[in-house]
């Protein structure tokens, strides 16, 4: 009945964004909750946006881990902007709401604080971090950081898998033979009939559903006939996933955006000269990206850095949907179209087998082509108001792009 998100990222950083849009407007969710501090793609298809804090707005500590031990306390630099709360805050104020309802929500703000404010939380993760055998909470918000020390034994300490090296039968590696093992018994006989993930390594080129394949994204399969140009999207250079999209100073760094013949700051599609040649393709271009899920644009950006066949966008950007009427969602292959240029939309609902998920975000199957000037002329005259959203090159669409009177 009711979706509850915190991350506001699973149109733009997941598997298929278009069928989860059309997913979470179907009538059968009756509210869609979307906690998070800004008002950015799967915020706006929510029915009620909970404004939370950003880390500047509160207290907290973090410990960083891997190649660098340590741990961080945050100090409060702002005041939270409007009605702003912390995730425990809205978390605690729906607990009041639903005590109100009695039954199994009764004593709900109780259970969910167990009586502790913000600031006791704060304390009671601390103590149980291990970083307050050498550090006391009060140090650490004074000094702000604390760095774990470096065993005194590093350099006799083992490293990889030297033991099992030195001696395999006292030290195995955790797999039912104990060894390193070019055949998984586990996977052929927990999964025999996986297609995708057979108990030894071999290259899988896919093929249609009702062979029996989960994955149909090669160049080689029949597939390719229609779409025949491979999509690599990796993990942007210029932010992270969807975040820091809108940052200025990275949006002037050429190979951050392609700055379209309408002005709009397009996502770079890169694609090589043999490949853009056959297309009428130059840098600069409008070019959509499209297959049977959808479309979706970008700025074409002609290098020999990508291989013939191929096409280079990153992940993430934004959802700014042009044309997304759920009622021509059976027709999405040429009626849905994004503007804002984020490819996991149009990327397969499916994960890495029929057995096993995974992100199957790169390295499937499209097309490209020039956006022409009629087409876009049709476009902007069928949706004006996705033309005439509020858009700022700098920073992309403004706040009141989608809010009514927002600032």
């Amino acid at each position: 009945h009711m979706i509850y998100e915190d991350h506001a990222c699973q149109i733009v950083c997941w598997n298929d964004g278009y069928m989860y849009l059309h997913a979470i407007r179907s009538p059968k969710i009756e509210c869609v909750v979307i906690q998070h501090p800004w008002m950015e793609n799967d915020c706006l298809a929510a029915d009620i946006v909970l404004p939370a804090l950003t880390m500047a707005e509160g207290e907290d500590f973090d410990i960083c881990g891997k190649q660098m031990p340590a741990i961080a306390h945050y100090k409060q630099a702002i005041k939270p902007i409007g009605e702003a709360k912390s995730d425990y805050e809205i978390g605690a104020e729906i607990a009041k709401k639903l005590e109100k309802l009695g039954g199994v929500y009764a004593g709900a703000y109780a259970k969910y604080t167990d009586g502790k404010t913000t600031e006791e939380w704060i304390k009671s993760g601390f103590d149980k971090s291990g970083a307050q055998t050498y550090i006391s909470l009060e140090k650490l918000k004074e000094k702000g950081y604390f760095p774990a020390e470096t065993r005194p034994d590093w350099q006799q300490q083992p490293y990889g898998v030297r033991k099992f090296y030195e001696d395999p039968v006292k030290n195995p590696l955790p797999v039912p033979t104990g060894k390193i093992e070019l055949y998984s018994a586990r996977l052929a006989e927990n999964f025999p009939d996986d297609k995708e993930r057979p108990p030894y390594p071999q290259y899988v080129i896919g093929g249609p559903a009702s062979e029996g394949w989960f994955h149909d994204e090669s160049l080689w399969g029949e597939r390719a006939k229609k779409y025949p140009l491979l999509l690599v999207s990796n993990h942007p250079r210029w932010r992270v996933h969807a975040q820091y999209d809108d940052v200025p100073w990275f949006r002037e760094i050429p190979t951050c955006k392609v700055k379209g013949p309408d002005g709009y700051l397009y996502e770079p599609v890169w694609i090589h000269p043999k490949t853009a040649a056959e297309r009428g393709i130059r840098t600069g271009d409008i070019v959509k990206i499209f297959n049977d899920r959808g479309i979706t644009l970008g700025g074409a950006q002609v290098s020999e850095r990508i291989m013939p066949g191929h096409i280079y966008q990153d992940h993430g950007a934004r959802l700014d949907p042009i044309s997304w009427e759920d009622s021509e969602y059976d027709d999405r292959a040429t009626k849905w179209i994004n503007r804002g240029a984020d490819n996991n939309v149009i990327s397969p609902a499916m994960g890495v087998s029929k057995n096993c998920w995974g992100m199957a975000t790169s390295g499937f199957l499209v097309d490209c082509q020039k956006l022409s000037g009629n087409e876009y002329e049709e476009w902007r005259q069928k949706y004006p108001e996705a033309f005439a959203r509020d858009y700022d090159p700098a920073y992309g669409l403004k706040f009141d792009a989608w809010i009514e009177g927002g600032t």
